[in-house]
């Protein structure tokens, strides 16, 4: 995979808007996009119809939807500019992932490690609500509410552009 270098220098006026802290922007490896697409295929039987919450530019449902046949992503980003570099056939949008509905998926995917804690935890409490499906994050959820209401099915190593990291896959 390679990683659009402009993805990640944003116009002031997003950060002022939205905080440097949740614009932080990386990607899964070609090795990592690996391990994604067997661990979405070992806990969803049938059709995928995901959802990336801070998609960037499409580039991971993009290559989701190379990687496992017949799925079906969408993606939201808060960054008009990233969504602005899109280049591949995805279906993406700008717009604040807690103003959106997940009940129409199967799969969630945040890459919630950028997000303030009570931010990652509004976005739990939302998923506890509005979600049933496979959860994948990179943040092990401290929401007691969420983790009640959930089953933790694996933590799985993961390859990213910056380091290795876990990811923490529920059924909500």
């Amino acid at each position: 995979m390679i990683l659009n270098e402009l993805l990640f220098y944003l116009p002031p006026s997003e950060i002022s808007a939205f905080g440097q802290d949740n614009l932080t922007y990386g990607s899964l490896t070609r090795k990592g996009l690996k391990t994604m697409a067997d661990v979405i295929r070992k806990y969803v039987k049938g059709n995928v119809y995901g959802f990336d919450l801070g998609c960037g530019d499409g580039e991971l449902i993009y290559n989701l939807q190379e990687e496992l046949e017949g799925s079906r992503w969408e993606g939201v980003e808060i960054s008009e500019h990233r969504v602005s570099m899109q280049t591949r056939d995805v279906c993406i949008w700008q717009g604040d992932m807690l103003f959106e509905n997940f009940r129409p998926y199967n799969v969630l995917h945040a890459d919630n490690l950028c997000l303030t804690e009570a931010i990652a935890d509004r976005l739990e409490e939302k998923i506890v609500v509005e979600f049933r499906g496979l959860y994948i994050t990179y943040r092990y959820p401290q929401n007691m509410k969420f983790l009640k209401s959930s089953l933790h099915l694996d933590t799985v190593v993961t390859e990213t552009t910056w380091t290795r990291h876990p990811i923490h896959l529920f059924m909500v």
